[in-house]
């Protein structure tokens, strides 16, 4: 299986490990990809409510770029690209490119590959994106309802762990920088009072606004998998803290 890797501004900048991660597990899940240097930002939904027409101008140039199936490390990229390839595709009559996130992707790739897996036992709180979530007729989950990442968690090992507010937005992308920070605070602690080990999400957007307010790890999906599948956790981002609580099968 060959597709376009599409990592975005955020996790090539300030988050290596995340890079990491998403490649060595693409590898070790049997997927070959190859990288397009010249694609440029997709212009996420802050950019859109600014104008609409050079987010479609951009991501027309991506268009042309990224002309086969293409896999996003972040659902903020995934909306955009999904977005801006479908409407630009629809004036010119055209079939879009295939944009699939990443968590899509693997929980395919695991059911089909069934590899042997390494550990177990983490409790996991899945922050659940809003851009892979909505609008609802993406139909990739449901928003009501979501099972996905935890379906992949699953899948790896680890433990999906409820808790209240589990669905509402993390404030990544709230103006208000106070409103914002304080509806992360409000997520994170809840994830711990829940008991979660760490919270998960499939967004680097969440990670950069819950990171700062949680006392327990934030982690992208693949730095778990990436892990799970026997890559170095030290190289992928994994703190010490969380390795003593992982359990070997």
């Amino acid at each position: 299986m060959s597709l376009t890797l599409y990592l975005g501004c955020v996790i090539r900048t300030v988050q290596p490990e995340v890079e990491k991660a998403v490649k060595e597990t693409l590898s070790r899940i049997g997927v070959s990809f190859r990288e397009q240097p010249e694609a440029s930002c997709c212009a996420p939904s802050w950019f859109f409510s600014l104008s609409r027409e050079a987010w479609l101008r951009l991501n027309d140039r991506n268009m042309r770029l990224l002309n086969s199936t293409v896999v996003t490390a972040c659902d903020d990229c995934f909306a955009s690209l999904n977005d801006a390839f479908r409407i630009l595709a629809e004036t010119r009559g055209v079939r879009p490119p295939d944009v699939k996130p990443f968590q899509t992707l693997l929980l395919e790739r695991l059911r089909e590959v069934k590899p042997r897996l390494g550990f177990k036992g983490l409790r996991c709180a899945v922050q659940h994106s809003c851009r892979f979530l909505r609008p609802r007729g993406r139909g990739l989950d449901n928003p009501e309802d979501p099972k996905m990442v935890k379906s992949v968690l699953e899948t790896l090992g680890f433990l999906p762990v409820s808790y209240d507010g589990e669905l509402n937005c993390c404030g990544g992308f709230v103006s208000d920088e106070k409103v914002g920070g304080e509806m992360a605070r409000l997520k994170a602690g809840s994830a711990e009072k829940a008991g979660a080990d760490c919270i998960v999400a499939t967004c680097s957007h969440c990670m950069l606004r819950l990171s700062p307010v949680s006392r327990i790890p934030v982690l992208h999906l693949a730095q778990l998998s990436a892990f799970s599948l026997g890559s170095d956790p030290l190289q992928i981002g994994l703190p010490e803290s969380l390795l003593r609580r992982v359990v070997k099968r």
